[in-house]
């Protein structure tokens, strides 16, 4: 076996092997009530793994995109378009969509802003980014900062050398990474908060990072859009905490 072979990641591997379906719910739950406001024609999803999501989206055009292909069937019978790609080194491959759903996925990047840079351009003018990764910086972690447990928080069946989380983001991190490619980045992650999170948040500050749930965004380089789903993060603000 070949030095270049020993070394490479098979990113194919984790759909196949170690993901496990989500379904709607969590943060791509917060997402749809977004898609239903926005009213796209066309909505793209990064990082589909299964068909739930797209399924349940309000749109003419729905496409889910992944680097393996082991929903590719359901996809196709659920009416959905199917593209293989590889985010680290494939672009999109299609365009113009007017919302792009990336839940989960940077994380597991070894070159995020190669990915961003392609969702960016595979959007319409006005499009919007959804998107979310999972805070590896809660409370939890003092466990391994005392040497008590290893740092596989999400992936607790693999070793720290195989983990498939290969980026750990910090929210302030990660809002610099969306302003490399848009203008405006609303920040949605308040709207899940869990309880210690909302407790905080009601004494009229804001949660201390190690209570939240990971950085959650929308964003757009189009102003219009921009006020659109401040109106809707407004609306779901007063209808209370998501769950």
């Amino acid at each position: 076996m070949s030095e270049d072979r020993r070394l490479r990641i098979d990113a194919s591997d984790y759909l196949t092997r170690s993901y496990a379906e989500k379904g709607v719910g969590g943060w791509r739950a917060l997402f749809l009530k977004f898609v239903i406001g926005l009213r796209p024609e066309s909505v793209l999803e990064a990082g589909a793994g299964a068909p739930d999501f797209l399924a349940n989206a309000p749109a003419a055009r729905r496409v889910a995109l992944d680097v393996g292909d082991r929903y590719s069937a359901a996809f196709q019978a659920a009416g959905i378009e199917f593209l293989q790609r590889d985010l680290d080194r494939e672009g999109v491959g299609a365009a113009g969509f007017d919302v792009v759903i990336c839940s989960d996925v940077f994380e597991h990047l070894l070159n995020p802003a190669f990915a961003l840079a392609s969702l960016r351009e595979a959007m319409s003018p006005c499009g919007v980014l959804l998107s979310h990764v999972p805070n590896e910086f809660r409370l939890r972690t003092i466990a391994v900062m005392l040497g008590r447990r290893p740092a596989t928080m999400f992936h607790a069946d693999a070793q720290e050398w195989n983990d498939p989380h290969l980026r750990r983001f910090t929210d302030c991190g990660y809002r610099a990474f969306l302003q490399t490619q848009f203008k405006h980045n609303v920040r949605l992650t308040e709207l899940r908060y869990e309880g210690p999170a909302r407790l905080w948040r009601a004494l009229g500050q804001r949660a201390p990072y190690f209570l939240e749930g990971g950085p959650t965004y929308a964003s757009t380089n189009d102003l219009g859009k921009m006020r659109c789903v401040i109106a809707i993060k407004r609306r779901l603000s007063r209808a209370g905490p998501w769950p």
